[in-house]
């Protein structure tokens, strides 16, 4: 990088050649007067930022990517899969679903497990995509948010928004004393809890963006949006309200025309990057002992489950990608953290039709996430905007670059069958709410788009998590709506906590288990994107 500027950072060269006085090429000597060469705009302090931040991601995957060494193999190895590609035969816990959520539950369980069992818990997670090209971390808008109408929600985000800030932090014991080790500082005694830093390994960098979530209420949701911010506020969440006068002093490239009121969030939001949390939960639970593979889990064709009786153990088989073959795994306990297939794996044939009672509603819905540049857009000072139409947008980076969406009504929910991007669907409904809002938007252009998928809980939008009513070792860990990777820590920890110790301990989460299913009594979340 310095031979971009002349010379070492922070030095710029002498006028007519190289620090120091060494002949440039033609004669030129330094210290000889010379008509000064027109020259582009420097580059900004930015730009290099985010060219070392690419650059460590390129070399954080490449790493991920090398075989196990001592192996002697050359091929390549997906990131989180074991080189052996067969599962074990039996483990304690299976989890299904390798995304943030299961590997945050596979994380808990063997931070929690302490040193009370003398092998350890044997821990399996499961991913059938270990390219990760359709999971729903990898392919989000990557934020974290206070702002929510469950108390549970809010208190999840709270949890995962504490984790992320230590997220640095590793333990080891010494002297019968747990010790805290955080990059450049010294150590310091803390609880048995541990975070994701893993010795001897680079430090995690999810590339945090503080700035608040902004929502935009019409004068018919101002009142609503008055109350919930009262609410959010008891549970200990910093949020402001904005008059459309306020908001215009604060944000003055902001169109305020039919908003009745704005709700700031002032600390614990923002986005990150979700493939680097996904792979820090990934390395820091496989530095603990933690198996993965990659293939489908189903039941056998010979169900051992006696007629209205469940069984002690859960039977599975672990289908291999892309072939006939499968191993079967007994397990005393099985996560089901399976996404947006969470309610399709328990309609799996072979499995009891009481499974299905209650039904798991979570289905796969498909949104979009549109790109495009606009460098006379909001800049630095823009925020995770959610409009009064729904369509939401957060800048991505700093060089006039931002990213949004909007989720499309009931009737109008695209095919869920493949992750194809219907490009009108900006041009025609997400674009003009957007050039409504922030004016210098009528002229931008866009750079790209992909899809992804909400697990989708069309019960009441919010996150299924505990013991199955009809088998109690069948845990589910899904349908979170599109907030699943902002409480990814909070939800594993909660799930960890009821397979070791049958309780809930850190959060009272028990309002988010079976029982309102069984019951028809939705806990409704009015804060969904």
């Amino acid at each position: 990088l310095g031979a971009l500027g002349g010379g070492p950072p922070g030095r710029a060269p002498e006028p007519g050649g190289t620090p120091g006085g060494t002949p440039e090429p033609g004669g030129i000597r330094a210290g000889v007067p010379c008509r000064p060469l027109r020259t582009a705009a420097p580059l900004s302090s930015d730009f290099f930022r985010e060219l070392g931040q690419t650059l460590e991601r390129m070399a954080q995957t490449l790493r991920d990517q090398l075989p196990a060494s001592g192996r002697g193999e050359r091929g390549w190895v997906p990131p989180g899969t074991h080189p052996d590609p067969r599962p074990p035969e039996e483990a304690d816990v299976v989890v299904v679903g390798g995304g943030v959520v299961g590997w945050s539950v596979a994380y808990w369980l063997k931070v929690l497990e302490g040193r009370r069992r003398r092998h350890g818990m044997r821990v399996l997670v499961v991913e059938r995509d270990p390219m990760y090209s359709r999971a729903s971390t990898v392919l989000s808008a990557g934020g974290i948010r206070q702002q929510f109408s469950l108390r549970e929600n809010i208190q999840m985000s709270r949890f995962s928004a504490s984790f992320l800030r230590d997220i640095n932090v590793c333990a080891v014991v010494w002297a019968g004393v747990i010790w805290a080790i955080q990059p450049h500082s010294l150590w310091s005694p803390v609880s048995s809890q541990e975070y994701l830093g893993v010795p001897n390994e680079p430090p995690i960098n999810i590339q945090f963006q503080p700035s608040g979530y902004l929502f935009l209420a019409s004068p018919q949701n101002a009142a609503a949006l008055e109350a919930t911010v009262q609410f959010q506020r008891d549970e200990g969440a910093q949020v402001t309200l904005l008059s459309p006068t306020q908001l215009k002093e604060k944000f003055p490239w902001i169109n305020t025309e039919g908003v009745a009121v704005a709700s700031y969030g002032l600390e614990d939001e923002g986005w990150f990057d979700p493939w680097t949390l996904l792979n820090a939960f990934r390395r820091k639970a496989t530095s603990l002992g933690v198996q993965s593979c990659s293939g489908e889990v189903r039941a056998p064709p010979e169900c051992p489950w006696p007629p209205g009786t469940p069984d002690l153990s859960v039977p599975s088989q672990v289908h291999m990608p892309d072939s006939l073959e499968y191993q079967p795994v007994a397990c005393a306990i099985v996560v089901n953290a399976a996404g947006a297939w969470a309610g399709k794996l328990l309609e799996a044939e072979g499995l009891p039709r009481g499974l299905c009672r209650p039904l798991l509603p979570i289905q796969p819905r498909k949104r979009y996430v549109f790109t495009w540049h606009c460098p006379n857009g909001p800049g630095l000072s823009c925020p995770f905007l959610v409009d009064t139409s729904g369509a939401y947008f957060r800048r991505d980076g700093s060089a006039g670059n931002y990213l949004g969406g909007m989720s499309p009504p009931k009737e109008e929910e695209p095919d869920p069958s493949d992750l194809s991007v219907d490009h009108d669907y900006f041009q025609e409904q997400v674009w003009p709410r957007l050039a409504r809002r922030v004016p210098a938007f009528e002229s931008l252009r866009v750079r790209g788009s992909w899809a992804g998928y909400y697990d989708y809980n069309t019960f009441d939008q919010n996150g299924v998590l505990g013991p199955h009513p009809r088998l109690e070792n069948l845990f589910s860990a899904a349908g979170f709506s599109g907030h699943g990777l902002q409480h990814a820590p909070a939800a594993g920890r909660a799930v960890a906590e009821l397979v070791i110790k049958g309780r809930y301990e850190t959060l009272d989460l028990q309002r988010l288990g079976w029982d309102r299913l069984v019951d028809g009594e939705p806990l409704q979340e009015h804060s969904v994107i």
